[in-house]
């Protein structure tokens, strides 16, 4: 095709068409500015050492054998990562059993996890859920040795497969992409934030209130998802 036949293609679009586009892309760029962000404002539980974090783990064993039906766990794990050196081990452990309280189990200087920790994420009750999730516990089974992985994935529930289950469409789900969907809110994934030394004690306010709000988030979009399948399946009765 000549560069005049070209020329006369892109004219083809009405200037008034182009200029609507124009407008409605404005427009949905304004509207993502202004959504609030996520955040976690609830009680923020920080553990550093073994004792600790085994009682934190009897703690929320003794809450899913008194649950009525199931526990569900908002759950993320952070680690350092370099670009020269790649991934380091797993530092942090964030779970929510609800909306108001989340424990920050920092594990970068331990050289096993409690025996309580695998069992509460394989107990019958429980359910621990998360963007990716699976990758999570398997990232702990490799860093950590005596963490049984296969028992633990049994009871993970990806937010990402979920939404495509409930969902009418599907597609490859980040966290981010989930809470702007769900929620229409933002999420923070500040690099200078996500990429820190996850390994170095003790964290800072930036860290805690980051990774708070990853599992809280995580609680949240379960949650809503839940409400959305529930309302489907009302609406086909």
């Amino acid at each position: 095709m000549s560069e005049n036949g070209r020329m006369r293609l892109r004219s083809s679009v009405p200037q008034e068409e182009r200029e609507a586009e124009k407008l409605k892309k404005q427009k949905e760029e304004e509207e993502f500015r202004n959504r609030p962000p996520i955040q976690f404002k609830g009680k923020k539980i920080y553990i550093r050492d073994f004792i600790e974090c085994a009682l934190a783990c009897d703690n929320l064993i003794k809450l899913a054998d008194e649950a009525a039906d199931v526990l569900v766990l908002g759950f993320d794990v952070e680690w350092p990562f370099s670009f020269q050196t790649g991934p380091g081990k797993a530092a942090l452990i964030q779970i929510s059993p609800d909306l108001d309280t989340c424990y920050l189990i920092q594990i970068s200087d331990l050289k096993k996890l409690p025996k309580g920790l695998s069992v509460l994420l394989a107990h019958p009750k429980v359910r621990i859920t998360g963007v990716n999730i699976k990758n999570d516990i398997r990232k702990l089974s490799r860093d950590f040795a005596g963490f049984d992985v296969e028992k633990n994935i049994e009871n993970c529930i990806d937010s990402g497969v979920l939404a495509n289950q409930i969902l009418p469409f599907q597609q490859r789900w980040s966290m981010e992409r989930l809470v702007t969907f769900l929620l229409k809110m933002t999420i923070s994934k500040d690099n200078k934030v996500r990429m820190s030394k996850w390994h170095v004690s003790p964290l800072s306010k930036e860290q805690l209130d980051y990774a708070a709000t990853d599992a809280y988030a995580s609680l949240v979009l379960y949650n809503e998802l839940k409400k959305r399948e529930a309302q489907e399946e009302n609406d086909s009765v």
